[in-house]
């Protein structure tokens, strides 16, 4: 079981005796000594270990990639499984290596806890390059998403202190509203916008420019604020 850092990796044998409890920390060094132990650990005892993770994707990524790409089986139990089988140990304390070691119990009692109606371990599938690639990219939007709202709402909140006015024109989502501040960080500058200048940014149509240009050249704003506001854009 995986807790947050370092990790927690605790093995038993077929008499519950603990063969290897450990933190291992988050690094590829140990995760490649880790391995090895286990390895040893196998063909001491004459035996495969398997893991059991509380959840996917998150503090075990990268070494539950390398435990599949070394053959060993990983399982992904559901977090309110592990909440139930826990409170059958009332009064003990809850951490992430309770945790490991409940994980290690449920894992060697598998074959009784499984049943046809519900599944408590989900083995998990050594990955596809392109599911890998998919995921990445996944990731890496989400991201870019989350980035975007928080620029989005830190610039909002600047504009409420300079010029609250700029926001009934369009909202922040619209790229004509963000082309514009782009092109014209100095509120000050706003009352010389020509139709001609306003026609050369890009996605101001020939229709509604007249209409933004009457709202810019009378953009009401503080003026003691304008030179402090244009890192914003940058």
């Amino acid at each position: 079981m995986w807790g947050v850092n370092p990790i927690t990796l605790p093995s038993r044998d077929e008499e519950d005796h603990i063969l290897y409890k450990q933190k291992v920390a988050h690094k590829l060094n140990e995760f490649a000594e880790s391995i090895k132990l286990f390895k040893q650990i196998e063909k001491k005892e004459g035996g495969k270990i398997s893991f059991a993770l509380e959840g996917k994707n998150g503090y075990s990524v990268p070494l539950d990639r390398i435990l599949l790409a070394q053959g060993f089986t990983l399982y992904h139990v559901d977090n309110l499984k592990l909440k139930r089988f826990r409170e059958a140990f009332a009064g003990e304390w809850r951490d992430d290596e309770r945790d490991s070691l409940m994980l290690s119990k449920m894992l060697k009692l598998k074959e009784h806890l499984d049943s046809k109606r519900e599944k408590v371990f989900i083995k998990i599938e050594k990955p596809s390059p392109l599911t890998e690639s998919l995921k990445l990219l996944s990731r890496h939007q989400q991201t870019l998403i989350d980035e975007k709202v928080r620029l989005t709402n830190r610039l909002r909140k600047k504009l409420l202190e300079v010029s609250p006015q700029i926001l009934r024109l369009a909202k922040l989502k619209n790229k004509k509203m963000i082309a514009i501040l782009a092109q014209y960080p100095d509120f000050s500058k706003y009352k010389r916008i020509t139709l001609k200048s306003l026609l050369k940014i890009k996605g101001i149509g020939k229709k509604q420019a007249p209409f933004l240009l009457k709202r810019l050249n009378h953009l009401e704003y503080m003026p003691g604020l304008t030179d402090n506001h244009h890192f914003l854009l940058y």
